[in-house]
């Protein structure tokens, strides 16, 4: 069995950390975003971009594709009890989600696993996935996405649902941008 779960120890505490330390900088919503030379940026979880792409999610967009040109994109998700996704998967992208508080079930190309606070999981592109809230807890989990570009899709879902409409299996259209892709897939048993 191929281990894709970094259990919390010294190495998984030491990555949640960087991560969170990475993430506690977000560039100011309204800031104008450019695709000029990365620079370094501050960004305050406060400040960030918050989207409700779902009634079970909210998302806060730490870095976008713009700020990293296009290396990836780090969110920053609070999860809702009840909250599941459809199987699905990323034809062109990889997600590494790291959980910092609450449990979520994962089921990653037919092998399922349980993760909570100081735990990774990576899943990489063209893999099929769908995870859920475990419990009573929401999740608080940072998911960095390779390449970027994430958030463009997030922004169009929650326009949508702001708007009433729904489509697609998380309840909002998709977005045409390659590397924001969402396809429900049929092959979840893999």
């Amino acid at each position: 069995m191929q281990a894709k779960l970094l259990s919390t120890g010294l190495v998984g505490a030491v990555l949640a950390a960087g991560i969170a330390a990475l993430t506690a900088s977000a560039q100011a919503q309204g800031q104008a975003e450019t695709s000029a030379a990365a620079t370094h940026l501050f960004v305050k979880r406060a400040n960030a971009e918050t989207l409700e792409p779902s009634a079970t999610s909210v998302s806060r967009v730490m870095l976008t594709a713009d700020q990293t040109n296009g290396r990836y994109s780090v969110i920053d998700e609070t999860f809702q009890p009840g909250m599941k996704s459809p199987p699905h998967r990323h034809a062109y992208h990889s997600e590494t989600f790291i959980v910092l508080a609450g449990k979520l079930r994962w089921t990653i190309a037919g092998e399922t696993d349980v993760i909570g606070p100081g735990d990774l999981v990576y899943i990489p592109p063209d893999t099929s996935h769908w995870t859920e809230v475990v419990g009573d807890e929401p999740v608080h989990a940072i998911m960095l996405y390779e390449p970027g570009g994430f958030e463009i899709g997030l922004r169009l879902r929650a326009a949508a649902r702001r708007e009433g409409q729904t489509g697609g299996p998380a309840g909002a259209p998709r977005t045409p941008n390659p590397f924001a892709d969402f396809i429900p897939d049929s092959r979840a048993g893999e």
